[in-house]
Order: structure tokens, then C-alpha cells, then sequence
């Protein structure tokens, strides 16, 4: 690997670790109910440990031990035999009830996506610490797009990890980056017509002008803040739910945040 190519991968994963939503990859036995993180950012690692030893957490343990109610546990084994069915299994805005060393409980909003092969379960997923009870729904310039479009192009498998597509908006609303993992039919216009353009460029003013506000009240309020919006695509309405993070930025640089986008028509359509 050549010095350059470990500077972006250091970068990268300073970069994680400063998001202020937890990061994680587990890797799950199935027949043994054990389970090893395999990756952590520093956000989801703080949150899992509280209620877990740095021990665990760098070797396999028995993670369901920090649900606190047995009946959870076991539904949570029952989406494990889901998977086990399927294969692969997609959970959004799925929330655990789970208990710390020092016997206080908390809640995590969390979203997951499992792949199983053999006796194998990856589990890869975005996760923070909640302050309420969700209801369970059944539920710069062009340079700086440049450098980041570089910089970023050596992950293109750590974002194929994610069932939700991804990007990097400035704090004028320039698109900096579009994770690869989304197909371009789910864009209110083509991939190609949408990187590198602001949001006045690709949307109607009004549409642009809310977009645009998403990212900088998370900017100026530097907290994440979470919207639902719907566009017409593909001559139908489809529904989304928007995080806008905040990025810790040098003096230097513009402000911008990360924005985790998902797809939740089916669940709007099913409430409604």
C-alpha cells in the first residue's frame, strides 16, 4: 500500500470517528449466539461501552446479554431466524432497550442491515442513543469536490456495507459526494446531473431552499437533525427520511455535513 493511499486511509477513518452516529460491523455466529465486532468508529464504541467491557468489545461475547428484557431477547433471536430464512435482512429505525455496567438502562435508534452465509451473520449498521421511545411503525468549490471525490473513491466497498445511500453537502449545498450503493433510478435526476451541482441547480427553488435549510440548521445547531420528505420519481411519490450530521472541519475548510438518506415509501404507504 503506498504512503498516500494510508494518509487517505487514516483520513478516513479520523473522518468516522469525528461523525457524532455510531458505526459498526458485527460478525455473528448463529448456531452459537456469539458475536465479535469486527469495526467500531469511535462514537459507537463510547456507546458500547457502557454496558460492555473493552475485553468484550475486542473479542467474542454474548452481545443479547445487554438487552435488558428477556422478552426482547428473545425477538430479537426470532429476526435472527428471519435472516436465517431470507438471507439478508433490512431493519430501519429499530430501537433496543439496553442496560449498562452500572445497571441504568438506555435506548438506541438504530438501523441495520444482516447478510448471512453459512452460519455466518454480518451485521452492518448506523446507531446513536435516544432520548425517547419511538413508536415501531412496520415501520465549496469544484476543487474541494474534487479532492473529496479522490479521497472517497477508495471505499467504494465500506459504503456497499449500507442499505441507505449517503453524501456530503457543503454548507452552500453543493453535493460533494454520492455513495455508489444506490441504483441512479432512486435520484430526482441522474447521478451524473446531480454530483458536484447545488441543490438550486437540481431542485425547484422551494425544494432546494428546504434541502438547503436541513443541512445548515444541523450546521448551526451542530446536533443531527432528522426530516421526512417525499419527490416524484419515476412518475410516483416516493417518501425519505434524511439525517443531516455534522463534520468537525478545520478553519480552512467549508462546513459541511454527512446526510443519511433512506427509502421509506413502503413504510409511509403501509401507516397511511
Amino acid at each position: 500500500m503506498s504512503k498516500k493511499l494510508e494518509k487517505n486511509e487514516r483520513d478516513f477513518i479520523k473522518f468516522l470517528d469525528n461523525l457524532p452516529i455510531g458505526i459498526f460491523e458485527l460478525i455473528y455466529t448463529y448456531s452459537t449466539r456469539i458475536g465479535k465486532f469486527s469495526n467500531l468508529n469511535k462514537t459507537a464504541r463510547n456507546i458500547f461501552l457502557k454496558c460492555a467491557t473493552k475485553e468484550e468489545l475486542d473479542s467474542n461475547f454474548d452481545f443479547m446479554k445487554m438487552l435488558v428484557d428477556p422478552d426482547i431477547v428473545k425477538d430479537e433471536i426470532q429476526i435472527f431466524d428471519r435472516i436465517q430464512e431470507k438471507g439478508i435482512l433490512i431493519i430501519n429505525n429499530k430501537q433496543f432497550l439496553l442496560t449498562s455496567l452500572k445497571g441504568k438502562q438506555f435506548l438506541i435508534d438504530t438501523n441495520i442491515r444482516a447478510k448471512m452465509k453459512g452460519d455466518i451473520i454480518t451485521i452492518t449498521g448506523t446507531l446513536q442513543e435516544s432520548s425517547k421511545v419511538v413508536v415501531d411503525k412496520t415501520e465549496k468549490s469544484i476543487p474541494e469536490l474534487q479532492e473529496m471525490q479522490k479521497e472517497m473513491s477508495n471505499y467504494h466497498d465500506f459504503f456497499e456495507t449500507f442499505d441507505a445511500l449517503i453524501m456530503i453537502v457543503n454548507e452552500e449545498g453543493r453535493i460533494l459526494f454520492i455513495s455508489p450503493n444506490v441504483d441512479d433510478r432512486f435520484f430526482y435526476k441522474p447521478r451524473s446531473e446531480t454530483i458536484g451541482k447545488k441543490f438550486d441547480e437540481i431542485f425547484p427553488k422551494g425544494q432546494a431552499d428546504f434541502f438547503l435549510s436541513h443541512c445548515l440548521e444541523s450546521i448551526e445547531k451542530n446536533e443531527i437533525v432528522t426530516i421526512e420528505y417525499h419527490l416524484p420519481i419515476e412518475n410516483m411519490v416516493r417518501w425519505f427520511q434524511s439525517q443531516a450530521i455534522p463534520v468537525q472541519v478545520t478553519d480552512s475548510e467549508s462546513k459541511k455535513v454527512v446526510t443519511i438518506i433512506r427509502d421509506v415509501t413502503e413504510l409511509k404507504t403501509k401507516t397511511n
